[in-house]
């Protein structure tokens, strides 16, 4: 089973909705055959292994399939991570990481973020369904808009406070991923799913999210040579839990 929680121990206490469950208890109760909890984006990361080339979107100049560790990264309601190393993958909850001073036209929107809410803005505040909206309403002072998530991302080209709010979503996912990729050495290629990824990044969108994600005076050739791919998979979770059944359970 996938949760969207940390597995720390038997209580099992989910970050983002008021809700936990005892792992001992729901075996006992439903899965007399014992029961593997893993984090959500852990077991999507499963799929990497095995998951069809020709199915990968590059964004960029990808040539090749290097070998090394590799990071999934899937915003959507959140903004989940995890490392590939060994084919093992590793939960993390790297979107919970402070948003670092990115840039100047970013600056006022965490400042914004830090007044209302009394703290630093993480990642996954900004990167995901409800970051969205709030930077939509940010920029255009309307704290009230018709616009659902799916709008503002899809009329970048008819409203200006839409095309601001993808722009920003597009740098601040550029760079989470280059921090990211930098941190765990993913030589082997950063692989982005989730609604959100799907939704945000079209054809030519690719090119800017590249040059943000190599934009780096020290690392700009290691962060070249990285790979890094568009996964369109509705069923990531299920493939990866296929992946554990296969390999680890049979």
């Amino acid at each position: 089973m996938g949760v969207a929680a940390p597995i720390i121990g038997n209580e099992i206490n989910f970050v983002n909705i008021d809700f936990s469950f005892n792992a001992k208890k729901i075996e006992k109760n439903f899965f007399p055959r014992g029961l593997r909890l893993f984090n959500d984006v852990q077991l999507q990361g499963y799929a990497l292994n095995n998951y069809p080339k020709d199915k990968l979107i590059s964004i960029g100049h990808n040539k090749n399939f290097p070998q090394g560790s590799k990071i999934l990264i899937t915003p959507g309601t959140g903004l989940g991570l995890s490392i590939l190393n060994n084919e093992k993958p590793i939960a993390t909850e790297a979107g919970h990481l402070n948003i670092p001073n990115i840039s100047d036209e970013i600056q006022n929107l965490l400042e914004n973020f830090k007044k209302e809410n009394k703290r630093i803005a993480t990642f996954e505040d900004l990167l995901s369904g409800k970051g969205i909206s709030y930077i939509y309403s940010f920029l255009s002072q309307e704290n009230d808009n018709n616009y659902s998530n799916e709008d503002i991302l899809n009329n970048a080209a008819d409203d200006a406070f839409c095309a601001e709010t993808k722009k920003i979503l597009i740098k601040i996912f550029a760079i989470f991923a280059q921090y990211t990729a930098l941190i765990t050495g993913s030589t082997g290629g950063v692989y982005l799913a989730g609604s959100l990824s799907e939704s945000l990044l079209k054809d030519n969108d690719f090119l800017e999210f590249r040059n943000i994600f190599e934009e780096s005076k020290k690392m700009d050739k290691l962060l070249s040579k990285i790979p890094v791919f568009l996964i369109k998979e509705k069923d990531l979770g299920f493939m990866g839990a296929l992946e554990v059944y296969k390999n680890e359970i049979i």
